[in-house]
């Protein structure tokens, strides 16, 4: 099985070089494609499996992308990463809950690759099932407790629920660990103006929050 490390994921991500949003979580996979594809050699990858994906990401159309990933996995069913764009095309499209899908069988084949699971909380937020997205990045967060992104990700869907005082959490911690990220520190900031409208938190699930 392919490692997080070995597919060359990174899940500390800093806002300097991504909006923290699903592109780039899929641009962060395409600048593993190299790494990816040097695994690939020595693993003795058919051509035409490694053709397929390159035509797929050159590209714009996503049902010629889809036709493409389906291809590839008629020859392997067991092909991570046509497993993963695949769901990646299927949630651009408004295809969330076929995105999953995607994303769990991907999940099969590589248990502990965090990134697909990231992936799963962006298909989830955007079925507005926040609830479930916040455990994906739980997911994430307890094999790397400082993951800023998976920080910043789970504040915005606990904002999305109303619970402002978690979310403040979340941010409060990502920048524990990096005081630099402007991005989530004007995310903070944001927030703090919502509660200071609101006048309060007694709404909110977690009120106590001073």
């Amino acid at each position: 099985m392919v490692s997080p490390e070995e597919y060359g994921m990174s899940f500390h991500w800093k806002s300097e070089d991504s909006d923290m949003t699903e592109e780039n979580v899929s641009a962060k996979m395409d600048k593993t494609k190299q790494k990816e594809s040097d695994a690939v050699e020595r693993t003795g990858e058919p051509e035409d499996l490694r053709q397929l994906l390159m035509k797929a990401g050159e590209t714009d159309n996503y049902e010629d992308k889809l036709r493409l990933y389906d291809k590839a996995l008629v020859l392997d069913p067991l092909y991570l990463d046509a497993w993963i764009q695949k769901g990646f095309a299927l949630d651009r499209m408004g295809k969330s809950t076929e995105a999953l899908a995607c994303y769990d069988k991907a999940l099969e084949i590589d248990p502990e690759n965090l990134g697909i699971r990231c992936l799963k909380g962006f298909a989830f937020n955007n079925l507005k099932e926040f609830e479930k997205s916040i455990d994906s990045y739980d997911e994430v967060l307890k094999i790397k407790p400082d993951d800023v992104f998976s920080l910043y990700q789970k504040g915005s869907a606990l904002e999305s629920l109303g619970r402002y005082g978690e979310a403040m959490q979340c941010y409060d911690k990502a920048l524990e660990i990096d005081p630099t990220d402007v991005l989530i520190r004007e995310k903070k900031l944001r927030l703090l103006e919502i509660i200071y409208k609101k006048g309060t938190l007694e709404d909110s699930p977690d009120s106590g929050f001073n």
